[in-house]
């Protein structure tokens, strides 16, 4: 019973045939958890670049299992060092990111608002909530690269290939067919 239960979510996401919406449920619980992992990581002061990094690593072994199997339907562990090099990637990009983004203005922008005077209230450092803000800001756009880079380097779809080289097989039968 408590194992149905587990699964319960695991089947519903099954039903959802688009892999990018897939990756995007799934997406939002590794997100969640490489997002809680980076918030604790800085409140307990370490420096943005190393919060990222360990919360990278971590999740990337925790993403890899959801993504590969839940979204692309891969179990391999074969792909692993490609799967670490896109975050690896993904990892610069952020990091760079997070670096202008801490030179901007935007910050203060953000933290002078009326509307999140309740930011101000949080446990965390001034200076360490304009990282948080930062990573909140640049995850649904490194969302949508991290998907496109699993999709054309780690979890090629052979299906697609497949289906195109039957295609060929078949109308080099029909034609040889036709002559004969």
């Amino acid at each position: 019973m408590i194992k149905r239960l587990l699964l319960f979510p695991i089947h519903l996401l099954w039903k959802i045939n688009n892999k990018f919406l897939r990756f995007l449920f799934v997406g939002a619980i590794n997100t969640a958890f490489g997002y809680f992992l980076f918030l604790f990581l800085i409140w307990i002061g370490l420096h943005y670049s190393v919060s990222l990094l360990l919360s990278q690593i971590i999740g990337v072994l925790f993403n890899y299992k959801t993504t590969g199997y839940l979204v692309f339907q891969n179990k391999s562990n074969k792909l692993l060092i490609k799967f670490f090099a896109v975050y690896g990637f993904v990892y610069l990009i952020n990091v760079i990111e997070l670096y202008f983004l801490k030179r901007s203005s935007l910050y203060e922008l953000i933290l002078s608002n009326n509307y999140l005077e309740f930011i101000h209230n949080m446990p965390i450092d001034r200076n360490k909530l304009g990282d948080a803000i930062g990573q909140a800001i640049v995850i649904l756009p490194n969302s949508f690269l991290t998907f496109f880079l699993n999709k054309i380097f780690v979890f090629k779809d052979r299906k697609d290939e497949i289906e195109i080289i039957d295609e060929l097989i078949e109308k080099e039968e029909q034609i040889y067919q036709q002559e004969n």
